[in-house]
């Protein structure tokens, strides 16, 4: 038996509205919001925190 890990199935991937794809800009915006916190952000937190960000910089 192999030692690797197979890959997902498709439902392991869950529901794809759960996945957020980010600008490295916004990935930053939320690192260090998650650094500033000292915890994982929630969802509906970096989701604020996006909204914010991209009203901030003029694309909201």
């Amino acid at each position: 038996m192999p030692d690797s890990t197979p890959p997902p199935d498709d439902d392991d991937l869950g529901d794809l509205d759960n996945l957020m794809f980010l600008s490295p800009e916004q990935y930053e915006v939320l690192l260090k919001a998650r650094e500033e916190q000292g915890h994982d952000l929630s969802r509906a937190q970096a989701e604020e925190i996006l909204a914010a960000f991209e009203k901030q910089s003029g694309r909201g």
